[in-house]
């Protein structure tokens, strides 16, 4: 991990309203019904992990809320700003939530030439971490390298000839990419793309060459031997590719797995954001919605408000210091 912390420590304690600093939530009522029907809105186009983490939590939510439906819509581009600015706009009674990208909660504020288009640290409230997704390094099967260090050597060899894509500025797809660059001293043109899909569907058919997929996505056309995995962004190999080995391996401290949340309208009443996080928390805990979300290879994170928080400033200031090390801006 490169040395060094930025000076954001202002910024990360503005993300810590009473709501986080030792306040207990009142508890959530046993007759407590949304005075509204519930939309729960998916930054990203249908289809994915995602979209599907967030149609579970709508049908395991939904005979919950006394008659009321839990509405998925998909609200994509903007870097999911568009679904966060929705959700900032949407008025302030516990009825409008969205998914959340850790990474873009983290990062964008933190990342030089990125122009936020909202405050997300006043305008959000982390409601609740839901899942962990191992990110994996895949290329083209008929490629000059078959491993990380031969990508590398191959990349040295070859400045600026290969690409590597990512899902939008200040993700996690792109400040892997260029965290990978910037520690392995190569450069590649990076291609953006409205989602992990069309990435890989150019990998395949052979207009691009690199990228940092989730596991479930790329999964299915690493079996049919159409990509190769190249190397996991995670801190411990993976049981489901447990021949595919680490990033770290070859560039010790490198990590990055994608993780996803929810958030609120910031001035969100404590009393919903208790009844949120209770029945979520409820439903993410019973066995067979944790045994289904494995079988996904989704990693459960529930938790308290509290702790999204955390998690979110922790991200902040490890990746952080990794965007000042590395010199990494909103288009490189």
């Amino acid at each position: 991990m490169p040395p060094g912390e930025p000076p954001m420590r202002r910024r990360l304690a503005l993300m810590l309203p009473a709501l986080a600093l030792g306040r207990a939530l009142p508890p959530a009522r046993a007759d407590q019904v949304p005075p509204r029907d519930v939309r729960l809105i998916v930054p990203y186009a249908p289809g994915g992990t995602t979209d599907q983490i967030c149609r579970m939590l709508a049908e395991g939510l939904g005979p919950r809320l006394g008659g009321r439906t839990m509405v998925v819509e998909n609200r994509s581009g903007g870097g999911t700003f568009i679904a966060m600015q929705a959700v900032a706009t949407a008025p302030a009674d516990g009825c409008t939530m969205a998914l959340s990208s850790t990474a873009v909660l983290a990062t964008a504020p933190v990342l030089p030439g990125f122009t936020m288009p909202m405050d997300t640290d006043q305008a959000l409230l982390p409601l609740t971490s839901l899942i962990r997704v191992p990110m994996v390094l895949v290329g083209r099967p008929d490629a000059p390298y078959a491993t990380l260090p031969e990508l590398i050597a191959y990349a040295k060899a070859n400045p600026g000839k290969l690409n590597i894509g990512n899902s939008g500025q200040g993700g996690q797809t792109h400040l892997l990419a260029a965290r990978l660059l910037y520690e392995a001293g190569i450069s590649m043109e990076q291609i953006q793309y409205r989602g992990g899909t069309p990435a890989l569907l150019d990998i395949l058919s052979g207009n691009a060459d690199l990228y940092f997929s989730l596991l479930p996505e790329s999964l299915p056309f690493i079996r049919d031997n159409r990509l190769r995995p190249l190397a996991f962004a995670s801190t411990e190999r993976n049981p489901t590719l447990p021949d595919v080995p680490l990033v770290s391996e070859t560039l010790p401290g490198f990590s990055g797995d994608v993780g996803y949340g929810l958030v609120m309208h910031a001035g969100t009443p404590p009393e919903w954001v208790a009844f949120w996080n209770a029945e979520i928390n409820r439903y993410m805990n019973r066995p067979e919605v944790r045994e289904r979300m494995l079988k996904l290879l989704w990693v459960p994170k529930n938790g308290t408000s509290a702790a999204y928080r955390a998690e979110i400033a922790e991200d902040r200031r490890v990746w952080g210091g990794v965007i000042q090390a590395a010199g990494i801006r909103s288009g490189t």
